[in-house]
């Protein structure tokens, strides 16, 4: 029982984009990286992996009852993105028209050789159902599990759609990631506990709590945006954020007390290398995934380029092919 439940964890926490990244099915395309992180909805890719997409015929978006169907599997099983590739001979013309707004090309039509590639955010997909045909979306929704449903996509679902409905504690009981939320939340709270010890700080615990939650959120955002936002103001704006949310318990800390032990500091310096590094690993993570992106891109981009040959070849002489000497 414990090894099954750990096998869960394992797959419900660890989203393994480098897994996603090697399916043949994506690095052998030229795909455009801004294009499938505003189709999935998100800010990096890392965020997207097996755990959360999923490839589908192109034949199953364009026709309505499949397109539910496969709808319902992809909610209930946490599923953000759904990929369709095509042939090379598919047309694209009925699957567009069906879904002009929803269905997005990822991959570059300059340089593709193996067909197309499609995505559709499940999110967007689901609202475009409710919005088209409510009582068949109803049908083909009801009594579906809303185990692995995000609150986000709960919240669209309308009052009377005959889902199964689990209280949050219950879902929370149920999903493997519980655990770890748990320690987080626990951890994130009790984090300013052990200062209550140290007699050196003068401060009140309650304000360095505040402090400590109340800067998580724009933490967060001052992270992500200050590396992957489009705009060098936001990225500005966002490394100030990120500075002045990541000291701030520090510099309250530090104004509210003298005379630190020597371990305290040396724990305090643990904890900031420990969250540099962190981001650290986040930031070359991102980065070795869109260069592998990229490197399909210009792979691609050479296989399409014309061959130009400067000479007659003879069996003394060299060839050269693009610039490059090839005996």
């Amino acid at each position: 029982m414990v090894r099954r439940w750990l096998g869960r964890m394992q797959r419900t926490l660890l989203v393994s984009p480098e897994t996603l990244t090697a399916d043949p099915r994506i690095i052998s395309r030229a795909l455009r990286t801004d294009e499938l992180l505003e189709v999935a909805g998100v800010r990096r890719i890392a965020e997207l992996g097996p755990r959360n997409t999923r490839f589908v015929a192109p034949g199953v978006l364009r026709h309505p009852a499949s397109r539910l169907s496969i709808l319902r599997d992809a909610l209930e099983d946490g599923i953000r993105m759904l990929f369709a590739e095509a042939d090379p001979a598919w047309d694209d013309a009925p699957l567009t028209a069906a879904l002009p707004v929803i269905v997005h090309r990822l991959d570059d039509p300059a340089a593709s050789e193996r067909g197309a590639l499609y995505g559709a955010n499940v999110l967007e997909l689901l609202r475009h159902t409710l919005a088209s045909d409510p009582d068949a979306t109803a049908r083909a929704l009801r009594g579906m599990s809303t185990r692995h449903v995000p609150q986000k996509t709960m919240r669209m679902l309308p009052a009377e759609l005959p889902v199964q409905r689990l209280h949050p504690l219950r879902r929370l009981a149920g999903d493997p990631r519980g655990p770890v939320y748990l320690a987080v939340g626990i951890y994130s709270a009790l984090r300013a506990l052990p200062v209550a010890f140290l007699p050196q700080f003068h401060g009140s615990l309650l304000v360095l709590w505040l402090i400590d939650i109340l800067t998580a959120i724009p933490y967060t955002w001052g992270v992500l945006a200050m590396l992957f936002a489009p705009r060098r103001s936001i990225r500005a704006l966002a490394t100030l954020t990120t500075i002045a949310t990541f000291t701030a318990p520090y510099v309250y800390f530090w104004l509210n007390g003298r005379d630190y032990p020597p371990f305290v500091v040396a724990v305090i310096a643990v904890l900031t290398v420990c969250s540099i590094s962190i981001e650290v690993v986040k930031y070359v993570q991102e980065r070795l995934l869109r260069r592998r992106y990229r490197s399909a891109l210009v792979a691609a981009t050479v296989r399409m380029t014309p061959v130009r040959i400067t000479q007659a070849p003879e069996a003394s002489q060299t060839t050269t092919v693009q610039g490059s000497a090839i005996g």
